[in-house]
């Protein structure tokens, strides 16, 4: 299941621009040989289709222009418009063009809350009104095993206040798991605004159950008032 889920990630992968300035040789070309638009074009597209997405999922040419002594090849995945740069031989593909003049990003600081929670900016994402709250994991992985029942059960504590995708040896909501996960299991992502990446048995089963019953009980304002206030002091720490 592990390797099925990180296969999938490919369309996630070359999405995001995490294949940065990688170069892929199409060794028919002559060092020399400077192709048409339409050509590069055609090379870039078969290129993609063939070795970089699973089966079913297909790249489509939108544009070719010239920018910087190469060609600017613009293609489209699903609903994901991508821009990449080839050499005009067709000899060299850079899936993402870096900018030597400009001033490096610093990047900003990640923040965490209870549970080891990463928490994010995104607003809290719903499916018909309520709080999303997704589980990623496989029963061959050990670790998805020990937290897989601890969520399920925090999650009843919430039923009808939250759209629980329960997601164990099942590969649907991939676009999800792609941006919040390293590609690693088990995955946690509630209300897409608090998201971790490994279970929680270092800190134990009674404390996981508590930080997770607090997280939904923040993102669902504290609706459910008996269980919430079991957990008020762990839902004040929630940044």
């Amino acid at each position: 299941m592990i390797g099925k889920l990180k296969k999938n990630l490919i369309l996630a992968v070359v999405i995001g621009g995490l294949i940065v300035a990688g170069a892929i040789i199409y060794s028919n070309q002559s060092k020399g040989t400077i192709l048409s638009s339409k050509e590069v074009g055609d090379k870039v597209i078969n290129f993609i289709n063939q070795n970089l997405l699973p089966k079913g999922t297909t790249a489509s040419l939108l544009n070719v222009s010239e920018e910087n002594g190469n060609y600017k090849i613009h293609f489209k995945i699903g609903e994901k418009e991508i821009d990449s740069y080839v050499t005009k031989n067709g000899k060299l593909l850079f899936v993402e063009g870096i900018d030597l003049d400009a001033k490096p990003k610093t990047p900003e600081p990640k923040t965490y809350t209870i549970g080891n929670f990463e928490v994010g900016k995104d607003e809290i994402c719903k499916e018909d009104e309520k709080p999303l709250v997704y589980f990623f994991g496989s029963k061959s992985c050990l670790h998805c095993r020990w937290e897989h029942p601890i969520v399920e059960k925090a999650a009843k504590n919430f039923e009808g206040l939250i759209s629980f995708h329960n997601n164990m040896d099942s590969q649907a909501d991939m676009d999800i798991f792609g941006k919040y996960s390293n590609g690693s299991i088990p995955t946690l992502v509630l209300g897409c605004k608090y998201s971790r990446v490994g279970s929680g048995e270092s800190v134990g089963e009674e404390e996981e159950s508590n930080a997770l019953i607090a997280l939904m009980c923040k993102l669902t304002e504290n609706k459910r008032a008996e269980t919430c206030n079991k957990v008020q002091n762990l839902i004040d720490q929630i940044k």
